[in-house]
């Protein structure tokens, strides 16, 4: 118990918060992750592509056809994976839980 709170570097005072946080601290990498994630892609977008991606708005436009976007993000699956190999899990976890 103390080792599985400890990696994830849970918060409280005694045994059983540090059992509770586990969830939330993971929830936090695993955003942290997405984040990452997403502005690796993009920096790499730009500088494949040579445009100014900082200024387009974000997110996707309205749509009368989500599957669309779901087909979209289905579709780059692969460019996304390719950038999980070229990510160490370790460096991701160390800058949301930094002296781990």
């Amino acid at each position: 118990m103390d080792h599985a709170a400890g990696f994830v570097n849970a918060r409280g005072a005694v045994p059983v918060v540090h059992l509770h946080d586990i969830p939330n601290r993971v929830r936090e990498v695993a955003l942290h992750s997405v984040r990452h994630g997403a502005a690796m892609a993009l920096a790499a977008a730009q500088a494949r592509s040579g445009q100014e991606l900082q200024v387009l708005p974000h997110g996707f436009l309205a749509t009368e056809h989500p599957r669309d976007h779901e087909r979209l993000v289905v579709d780059f699956f692969d460019a996304a994976n390719s950038i999980a190999l070229a990510t160490l899990a370790e460096d991701v976890v160390n800058k949301v839980l930094p002296g781990l």
